[in-house]
């Protein structure tokens, strides 16, 4: 008979069951027995628990070779003789997708491989999980039935929960041979290489720090479970002491802002919380264990909750498990990290006041799993000059703190613990780097005239004092938008006129009389500090945030524009309002100004010799009506990354919709087109200030359809000067007269395809 013996229908399921389960397997680990005889005592422990006729363990291979291990149900004779190739039938193909996999009728599955030395003619259902550890499928563990039948919903969840214990074990060294644990630790060290989108050019390296401190290494299963129920206990008291501190400190919080951290304590108080933590721990595991076992079983109820608030609260969970696991190793610390003297963050989301407050000089590079390439850490990182990639939200799986990480924000990859070679790659692309960056350099003085005769207008992006610097390095003619909101998002309270004033006087001290477009907070939405009573909003980026909140809340804009106003004395002030929809707001913001300015008057103060005003075009609304706009203002700007996101309908923070539409999709340049013709009509200058125009085929486009001024990043100043240099924009305007009403996709194709063949510079 193949099949050894036949397992009747029993077997807990849900978290009694889980704990009977674990207390079992930590059972079979403890036992004083060889490598093998353990890992069997473990395979029967799960299958007498389990609804199966069959457990198996199929482990890694160096060779990435799937090989049977252990078995409770087939032939013992095919244990270490059993071999699939990598994605090989059943389950090669859970190692190879790293999911789950689960089917009443394995025979007749197109993946389906017969090894006739196991026994196993007369199964029908299977059930297959991979081991997952640090991003790697490290075996599969599998079940089977002779009945054909569907697993349900907690017996996958049963599995996976040993599953990633059974991970934890084959490397932590407590159930397999030294030499065996080693393989695993060598499998789990090789390089890597992720490819992700690139945002930031560059080329980085250095050691991995997670934003996210890491859990601590530790050991599954416990040697004295009464010591792991106390040190969990106490873990337990000293998390709730930080939580009610950190409510003590905030006692000024009110309204929405002091319901979230109530809500953050009530977590941290949950007793049923805490008896799956303790369960967890009698069962025989370390604390630490039992703290990630019980993370993973809330994060899979709450991520198939259909309650919106529900799964809302996955992420403070997270947060106090992860801050619990922190006290349980001894770190008192939540604090940012320390860094090495050359460090690649690696994080799944960051904003951009965070960014701000690392070390400048040790940060070299970004690796970031869900941000998109007009985000404001992108924006801000792009500011800084730090090369980054994002779509990488598994490279905190794939690394640990420490790995050697290179990223290359030109390709959008990394390279984790790369090979000899790989560094040496890398070390002779960033030389020829420096060498185009000095050739940029060299050509910063030459007048950015296209080749029949179109002088184009070149200013630059900022937000912070260090970027003036930018200036003469890039030879623009000012500084385009300066970002003024980044000073009200990295501190702890609302920043005072004089600190404001400080600022702006030094930014039009280092311009060195060029002009400085001042942009009004742009606050709101998903830029908020810590001091700020937002509520909550379920589209953000349409809600509350930039003109209109200053018009509702006057207060903030007030003190703004008396710095400004104070800064700019004896200059002339360029100042812009972001976010217009309508004509009638600019009246609003004028008023607002009018009184700064007559308050100023009373007091005395100088004033600027000439003010200046802009408005920030973002919205179809204004696009669509942009001369009743500019009937009121001096200057106009495009802002191309909310403009495209309100036109697509697309987030542009999320990295999945936002690549789903190409701004040279021809409706958008159409529509582009009609703007800056309607800007002309009305005699009042329109310039493109996004990261758009970092991409030297949009640019070109954006130059075709009658855009000549643009405001940039810094570091795509040289690359685009180059560009418009190399341009004929009566050529390029004709060919898009032509295919812009014909074309029914992105024309990013055919005009790459024409600049090339004409000569344009676009690499």
């Amino acid at each position: 008979m193949s099949i050894e013996k036949t397992r009747p229908p029993h077997g807990g399921h849900g978290e009694q069951g889980i704990t009977v389960l674990l207390r079992r397997m930590h059972d079979a680990v403890a036992q004083e027995a060889s490598a093998q005889e353990r890992l069997d005592h473990l395979t029967k422990a799960i299958a007498s628990h389990v609804v199966a006729d069959v457990c198996s363990i199929y482990l890694r291979r160096p060779d990435d070779e799937l090989e049977l291990y252990s078995t409770e149900g087939l032939n013992r004779e095919a244990v270490h003789k059993t071999r699939l190739k990598w994605g090989e039938g059943l389950t090669g193909l859970v190692a190879e997708s790293h999911r789950p996999l689960f089917t009443d009728d394995a025979p007749h599955h197109p993946a389906f491989a017969f090894r006739p030395e196991t026994g196993e003619e007369y199964l029908h259902s299977f059930l297959g999980v991979p081991l997952i550890r640090s991003g790697k499928a490290l075996g599969v563990l599998v079940i089977q039935n002779k009945a054909a039948r569907q697993y349900n919903d907690h017996e996958v969840e049963a599995a996976q929960a040993v599953a990633m214990l059974l991970a934890e074990i084959a490397a932590s060294g407590e159930l397999l041979s030294q030499e065996e644990t080693a393989v695993f630790g060598e499998m789990l060290h090789r390089p890597e290489r992720l490819e992700g989108f690139p945002i930031v050019s560059g080329i980085a390296s250095g050691k991995a720090v997670f934003l996210q401190p890491p859990a601590p290494k530790h050991k599954v299963f416990a040697a004295d479970v009464a010591g792991e129920a106390a040190r969990l206990e106490d873990g337990l008291n000293d998390l709730r002491a930080s939580v009610d501190a950190m409510l003590a400190e905030n006692a000024s919080l009110s309204g929405v802002s002091r319901e979230v951290l109530e809500t953050y304590r009530l977590f941290a108080y949950d007793r049923g919380w805490k008896e799956r933590l303790r369960a967890a721990v009698f069962s025989g595991l370390t604390a630490e264990s039992a703290v990630e076992q019980v993370m993973n079983e809330n994060r899979a109820r709450m991520l198939q909750a259909k309650d919106s608030y529900l799964r809302e609260r996955l992420h403070d969970l997270d947060d106090l498990a992860h801050r619990l696991l922190r006290l349980l190793s001894g770190e008192a610390s939540n604090g940012h990290r320390a860094l090495f003297d050359e460090t690649i963050l690696v994080a799944r989301q960051m904003g951009p006041a965070e960014l701000l407050e690392y070390d400048r000089d040790a940060l070299k590079g970004l690796v970031l799993g869900e941000v998109s390439a007009t985000s404001h850490v992108a924006i801000v990182a792009r500011a800084l000059k730090i090369p980054m990639v994002t779509g990488l939200g598994d490279a905190i799986d794939r690394c640990e703190e420490g790995d050697l990480v290179i990223v290359d924000g030109d390709a959008g990859e990394i390279h984790i613990r790369p090979a000899l070679d790989v560094v040496e790659t890398y070390r002779a692309k960033r030389e020829l780097q420096s060498a185009r960056q000095a050739a940029f350099a060299k050509e910063r003085d030459l007048a950015p005239i296209t080749k029949d005769g179109v002088a184009i207008s070149i200013m630059m992006n900022a937000g912070l004092a260090l970027d003036m610097a930018h200036l003469k390095e890039t030879g623009t003619e000012g500084v385009g938008l300066f970002r003024t909101e980044l000073q009200f998002l990295i501190g702890s309270q609302l920043p005072s006129v004089s600190s404001q004033e400080a600022l702006y006087t030094e930014v039009l001290d280092l311009a060195d009389d060029k002009p400085v477009i001042f942009r009004t907070a742009d606050i709101g939405g998903d830029k908020t500090a810590s001091y700020m009573d937002q509520g909550k909003e379920v589209n953000p980026a349409m809600g509350w945030r930039g003109l209109r909140m200053a018009l509702d809340r006057p207060g903030m804009i007030r003190l703004q524009l008396r710095a400004l106003l104070a800064a700019a004395a004896n200059r002339t002030l360029h100042l812009m309002f972001p976010m217009v929809t309508l004509a009638e707001e600019m009246d609003d913001a004028r008023a607002l100004l009018d009184r700064e300015i007559e308050r100023a008057k009373r007091q005395g103060n100088a004033l600027p010799k000439d003010i200046q005003i802009g408005a920030m075009i973002e919205t179809p609304a204004a696009a669509w009506r942009v001369e009743e706009i500019a009937d009121k203002v001096d200057f106009l700007s495009v802002g191309g990354n909310d403009l495209a996101q309100f036109y697509f309908a697309a987030d542009r923070d999320s990295e999945r919709v936002q690549r789903r539409f190409d701004p040279m999709n021809p409706g958008f340049l159409s529509f582009l087109r009609e703007c800056a013709a309607k800007a002309r009509q009305s005699n009042v200058p329109l310039s493109y200030c996004g990261e758009q125009a970092s991409d030297l085929v949009m640019a070109a486009a954006l130059v075709g359809i009658g855009i000549v001024q643009f405001s940039m990043p810094a570091t795509a100043v040289g690359p685009f000067r180059r560009m418009t240099r190399s341009l004929n924009v009566g050529h390029l305007s004709a060919w898009l007269d032509d295919r812009l009403p014909q074309a029914q996709a992105s024309l990013r194709p055919e005009l790459s395809t024409f600049l090339s063949e004409n000569g344009v510079i676009v690499d």
